[in-house]
């Protein structure tokens, strides 16, 4: 066949079909955007990780790119997704970019009251347990050096070491300023307790002893919840709020099992 120049006479027509075909391969392709694994978790970020997971659950093909360069990204945060030419941000608006134009819905049995719980309990663990993940990490000292350093390694291979050091620091300081903003950084350490144990337990009480949280099969909102439980219990940071969600038998179950349906490629 020799080689396929596009100046060679004799070219033949399987050449441009090829290239149709590949050019319209790489627009299908779904290319996450992501913080990489760490800790046994598919991403050490829980929005990344809540996506990814949505992703396996709905069978869909990606690949992911976790060189975190914020510069591309459309909200200017991760996670995002380069789809069909485009680069499209946000995990919820992401999920409901496929329900709407793919006609994909895990959520497609639920009655609409479960699919009222199911939007409230994803709401309260992305708008406030979050805010409580976000505390523990850099809000506590000896979790912040640790974090620190997870943010460091994770952003060293594209910017020099000094401007890395910049990075992170910066990333600091709009956290906190972004969790006093949002109200949680305005309270005490066990006012913290108090807010985010309450929000583990009525996701455990509601949970109770099913296998996932709306029945016998794996919705949107197990994604959301094995995301951020995860984000908790697996990181070597310590805060009472872990301690209390370790004790926390079905939702700890809860995770595992998902993480073997989903996840068994990565281990424990």
């Amino acid at each position: 066949m020799g080689n396929r120049r596009i100046g060679d006479r004799n070219i033949g027509w399987w050449y441009f079909d090829d290239v149709y075909n590949y050019i319209y391969h790489q627009e299908q392709v779904i290319t996450l955007y992501t913080a990489p694994p760490l800790w046994g978790l598919p991403s050490f970020s829980p929005a990344c990780m809540k996506l990814e997971t949505w992703f396996r659950m709905a069978k869909l093909d990606y690949q992911t790119d976790t060189a975190v360069n914020l510069e591309i990204a459309p909200k200017g945060k991760i996670p995002f997704i380069e789809y069909q030419g485009k680069l499209i941000g946000d995990s919820t608006l992401i999920i409901e970019m496929f329900k709407s134009e793919a006609g994909i819905d895990l959520d497609a049995d639920l009655t609409p009251i479960e699919r009222a719980i199911s939007l409230a309990f994803r709401r309260m663990i992305k708008e406030n347990i979050y805010w409580g993940e976000v505390y523990i990490r850099y809000q506590v000292p000896e979790n912040w050096q640790v974090y620190r350093e997870v943010l460091f390694n994770a952003m060293i291979g594209s910017v020099s070491a000094e401007e890395c050091q910049a990075i992170v620091e910066e990333v600091y300081n709009i956290a906190c300023t972004q969790l006093y903003n949002h109200g949680m950084g305005r309270h005490s350490d066990q006012e913290v307790y108090q807010i985010i144990t309450a929000d583990f337990q009525a996701l455990s009480d509601f949970l109770a002893d099913k296998p996932y949280f709306m029945g016998d099969k794996p919705t949107t909102v197990d994604a959301t919840a094995y995301a951020y439980v995860g984000n908790l219990i697996k990181p070597p940071l310590g805060h009472p709020i872990v301690d209390y969600v370790l004790q926390l038998d079905n939702l700890c179950q809860h995770y595992e099992r998902m993480h073997q349906q989903f996840f068994s490629d990565l281990g424990k």
